[in-house]
């Protein structure tokens, strides 16, 4: 069931959870049958499933055709952040933003329990408790990669250097985030989170004996609404089968 009581910043804001949610489910599919090992197989597969539900979840709070509002906007329309919009081809990087969304996630959906929404704080309390598995996951597997060959662990940290920058467009505000917070549909603004997840990020790494040299950056508000490169051929490879006739009930 849609809502038309909040107000538009409060969509703004659900939009772009929705969307990053939607971008990284898609993304992490898109290893099912060809990670390095099998348990990674099934595990991303039913990670990546957790995430479009949240998407849908949360579509459907906006919106009654979720399907055609999910996947046949233009591109220039989506809220989705450039840290999940990425085609990253190397499995270190996937493995790298899975732990650093996860970590931001956690964050999210905490801020959205005590919503005013009671369909909204539904979902995030839904939504946590499969991120309890997703954060575990990615933080065990990342650690087990870390303690392995010297060459992966330099892999691994590469990775983490050059991504940490990048995960900061997570926060990246969207037009009306005040009135979503003060709605009362969510219980923390970006500025917050930036600083909530910059810990969170820190005590993994001296948990694992990762020591880098990077500073938070305040992420761009343009960075929500400019998509980011190869979003379009991404966005195109979605409509794969709906293309084949728009006008088909499947």
């Amino acid at each position: 069931m849609t809502l038309t009581s909040i107000s538009d910043g409060a969509r703004e804001y659900l939009l772009a959870l929705a969307d990053d949610e939607h971008m990284m489910g898609s993304h992490l599919a898109w290893w099912i049958g060809i990670a390095p090992f099998l348990e990674e197989d099934l595990s991303l597969c039913s990670i990546a499933q957790d995430e479009l539900g949240h998407a849908i979840a949360l579509y459907e709070i906006l919106v009654d055709d979720v399907d055609h509002f999910a996947l046949r906007r233009q591109p220039s329309e989506y809220r989705s952040c450039s840290f999940v919009e990425m085609a990253l081809p190397q499995w270190e990087d996937t493995l790298i933003r899975h732990w650093l969304y996860d970590v931001g996630e956690q964050i999210r959906w905490n801020a959205l329990v005590d919503s005013s929404v009671p369909e909204l704080s539904s979902v995030a309390q839904r939504a946590l408790a499969e991120e309890s598995f997703h954060r575990s996951h990615s933080t065990l597997l990342l650690r087990r990669s870390l303690s392995g060959s010297e060459e992966a662990r330099q892999r691994l940290v590469s990775s983490m250097e050059s991504l940490l920058p990048q995960s900061m467009t997570i926060w990246s505000p969207v037009v009306g985030e005040a009135d979503a917070f003060a709605d009362g549909v969510t219980s923390l603004l970006s500025s917050d989170a930036e600083s909530a997840y910059s810990e969170a990020v820190q005590a993994d790494l001296n948990e694992w004996g990762v020591f880098l040299n990077w500073a938070p950056t305040t992420a761009s508000p343009n960075d929500r609404v400019a998509r980011a490169e190869g979003f379009d051929e991404f966005h195109a490879s979605l409509n794969l089968v709906l293309d084949l006739d728009p006008n088909t009930e499947w």
